[in-house]
């Protein structure tokens, strides 16, 4: 089971700094309570620099804000057998809210939530056919980012080869950022051929492998991929460092990764980002100013829920025309006149 780490600071910036660390802050001596908030990631950790790491920023931007009185803190999850127990490592020291990360911690949250409802309850990537009324499933159209930052690479690409290093098959957003990148390339560029590959389930090294991804990256760049979208945690991310070493663009995802890997800076053209810290603030927001949203909380493009990344470095590589494409693509997608064809 993993150790708690307490959540204290200002995020800068959103995004700048770590993501968890010292003592306990945040709150003001004006609040007549203060609500005491627990994230319990996946097995990526907040190392991922990905979306556990980007719903602690939520927490930490809900501790931030003083009209909110938030106690916030982590624990991160070394093995699926950690979940329930640091679930309930909370539940023992009667937090109000506990935040998941993670399709993987479908089943112990929604069995906590069952067994605790005056907890509220909200889980990252997860749906439910039915829901009690102390938990919230925060969902995101990965799809979108995914169309966005393939119909990009296919309009870079050199050799019509792109590549993605993906993590597990089972968990649904990986597959529907794998289909979107895919059909968005196809899109701007009929003659692209993609090249994917799925983590296989291995436990511990879910989403956390990046020698294999590194591997994976290097195979693709091997039969002629000139473009990597790593999209999978720390496995993932491996995908991200075989392509800055040999020399090709890359795409990162989740959140603006360029931020977090200034070593790869060179390679990234975009990231595909779900906003994932704006859902879970959202949700605390709602549980401290007593408006809680129960059941299935859809993030988009029109609403704001995801996102294509900056160009960063290949700003100034990128031409008007490709910018002018792809601000219509976006458009498209936002009021429904575009589909990314993904379905699932």
């Amino acid at each position: 089971m993993g150790r708690i780490r307490f959540v204290s600071g200002l995020v800068a910036a959103a995004l700048m700094v770590a993501a968890c660390g010292g003592t306990t802050g945040g709150t003001s001596s004006s609040c007549s309570k203060t609500f005491k908030v627990g994230q319990v990631t996946d097995i990526g950790k907040l190392s991922d620099k990905s979306f556990n790491f980007d719903a602690n920023v939520g927490l930490k931007a809900a501790q931030s804000d003083p009209s909110l009185c938030v106690k916030g803190a982590v624990i991160e999850s070394t093995s699926e057998d950690d979940y329930a127990k640091n679930i309930q490592t909370f539940l023992d020291q009667k937090y109000d809210m506990i935040v998941t990360v993670g399709f993987k911690l479908g089943d112990a949250t929604l069995k906590a939530a069952q067994d605790n409802p005056g907890v509220k309850f909200a889980i990252v990537d997860y749906t439910y056919k039915t829901y009690p009324s102390n938990l919230a499933g925060l969902v995101f159209s990965e799809d979108q980012p995914g169309f966005l930052a393939g119909a990009l690479a296919g309009l870079l690409t050199k050799t019509n080869v792109i590549g993605e290093v993906a993590g597990l098959e089972s968990v649904p957003p990986v597959v529907h950022y794998v289909q979107g990148f895919e059909n968005g390339a196809k899109f701007t560029n009929p003659k692209v051929h993609p090249l994917h590959i799925y983590q296989p389930e291995s436990g511990a090294k879910d989403f956390n492998d990046p020698d294999w991804g590194k591997q994976q990256a290097l195979t693709f760049i091997g039969q002629g991929a000139d473009i990597i979208f790593g999209v999978g945690g720390n496995t993932g991310n491996g995908g991200l460092i075989g392509a800055n070493e040999q020399g090709k663009m890359c795409v990162g995802v989740d959140v603006d990764q360029y931020l977090f890997f200034p070593e790869l800076r060179r390679c990234f053209i975009t990231s595909a980002e779900k906003l994932v810290h704006n859902g879970v603030k959202t949700a605390i927001t709602n549980l401290v100013k007593g408006t809680w949203v129960s059941g299935t909380v859809s993030y988009n493009l029109k609403n704001n829920g995801v996102a294509l990344g900056p160009y960063h470095d290949f700003d100034s590589k990128i031409s008007a025309s490709s910018k002018a494409k792809i601000k219509d693509i976006m458009t498209k997608l936002k009021d429904g006149s575009l589909s990314t064809g993904v379905t699932a």
